[in-house]
């Protein structure tokens, strides 16, 4: 009853324009005078300072401003023209061209939203020029914007560390997205391979110039060598995640500044109140969930949904599936960072009680949530991708039904087999 009560109220002054934050503390002090009246309602702010202190927030901070830096330094048109003039002279290049600048950009933005915009901006329109129809050149580029938060570095990742506490490290998180990033990349070509032969899409090819390759790589190279930086630093223990972030944020600045020389005082400005904007908004959900996390544990929900997932499940692999079942469903109505910030507290005891490992689990429901972005009832992303590719996103919807069913079976992939997501990480951090 009290876990209904804490969702409900959240769940409804959100729906009705409340900011999540505000929604959370609202719900989180109902909950307390009606379950837990003899606690001081300043538990409240106590529990939300809290939750900022963490490390991971401090890398949040940082990746944000480093990709918007990126953003907005000249890095997008660069990685674009490096991958077309290694892969335009394929059939249908354009097509594989979004999906490996997808891959590229993801390595640096952490974001699906800012990978949509930023390369759906650039490549849509050319690919509705080239012939491909609108509602597939926006299905595939929403579709391939999921590789941004899986392929390191991520900010669910960070979020979803920051939730878990203790033993699940932004690093370990990180790594445990390579594989699966470029799995996700791998099946969205072969189903694009598909449906170019089906359809005839993309008949048009771009003629190769080995100069146009040496100039492109040239250019591109400061932007291709930052996530490189990142991982290593990380891997090798350089530095830790949070110190990774600085550097990005220092190399992406220098190389925008004095090597593109776009990032311009006015740039320099956007990108600082975009990162501010962002980072402020994810902070202040992950210190109201806090306080979320505080009364789950104090009313003993987690305790009640871990004996009804215990009832109906003997194996972990079952367990698995169900809280994965139970998250797709929020994640199609629910803002990713929001579903992290009420699942995380309620499921993380459930996976330490079936032996699940936590970076195995923080990286299929983090997919899980980003399949929600390009699913209805909300969809975030299929109405941003229409929006640019200036269609309707019903039409977006039923272009993208191959690329979900495509997805759903790598997720399925990923759950049953956790050695993907848990190998590099058990590799480089045993």
């Amino acid at each position: 009853m009290s876990f209904i009560v804490l969702l409900g109220i959240m769940f409804i002054l959100t729906v009705l324009g409340l900011p999540l934050f505000y929604s959370i503390i609202f719900a989180s002090i109902v909950t307390l005078f009606m379950f837990l009246p003899y606690v001081p309602v300043t538990i409240v702010a106590q529990q939300v300072m809290q939750g900022l202190d963490t490390n991971a927030l401090q890398a949040l901070a940082f990746f944000f401003l480093a990709g918007e830096l990126m953003s907005v330094g000249g890095i997008t048109s660069r990685i674009i023209r490096f991958v077309t003039s290694l892969i335009g002279r394929w059939k249908g290049s354009l097509a594989y061209i979004n999906i490996f600048s997808s891959l590229f950009f993801g390595s640096i933005s952490g974001s699906a939203v800012a990978s949509t915009a930023a390369i759906g901006s650039s490549l849509i329109p050319e690919m509705k020029k080239n012939g491909y129809p609108a509602p597939f050149a926006a299905a595939l580029t929403q579709s391939a914007s999921i590789i941004g938060p899986i392929i390191p570095p991520s900010v669910p990742m960070i979020v979803f560390a920051a939730l878990a506490g203790a033993g699940v490290s932004v690093g370990k998180m990180f790594m445990s997205g390579i594989i699966p990033g470029i799995m996700i990349a791998l099946i969205l070509i072969l189903v694009t391979l598909i449906l170019s032969k089906i359809y005839k899409y993309g008949n048009k090819s771009v003629e190769f110039n080995l100069k146009e390759v040496k100039d492109s790589a040239k250019d591109a190279v400061w932007a291709l060598l930052c996530p490189i930086i990142i991982l290593y630093g990380i891997i090798s223990g350089v530095f830790t995640a949070t110190e990774a972030g600085a550097v990005s944020v220092v190399y992406a600045y220098l190389v925008g500044t004095f090597i593109y020389k776009e990032l311009s005082i006015e740039r320099l400005k956007k990108a600082l109140i975009s990162s501010l904007k962002g980072t402020v908004t994810v902070m202040l959900i992950v210190g109201a969930s806090s306080i979320f996390a505080w009364i789950i544990a104090r009313l003993q929900i987690s305790h009640q949904v871990a004996a009804w997932i215990s009832s109906i499940c003997d194996h972990p692999l079952e367990a698995l599936i169900l809280i994965n079942i139970i998250v797709l469903f929020i994640g199609m109505v629910m803002d990713p960072t929001a579903a992290l910030t009420i699942l995380v507290p309620v499921f993380m005891p459930i996976v330490s009680q079936f032996g699940i490992d936590p970076i195995h689990f923080g990286l299929v429901i983090i997919l899980n949530l980003m399949i929600g972005l390009v699913t209805p009832p909300v969809g975030y992303l299929i109405f941003l991708s229409a929006n640019i590719a200036e269609c309707e996103p019903m039409k977006v919807l039923k272009a993208s039904l191959p690329y979900l069913l495509a997805l759903f079976a790598l997720l399925i992939l990923l759950i049953i087999v956790p050695e993907f997501s848990t190998f590099l990480p058990n590799l480089f951090f045993a």
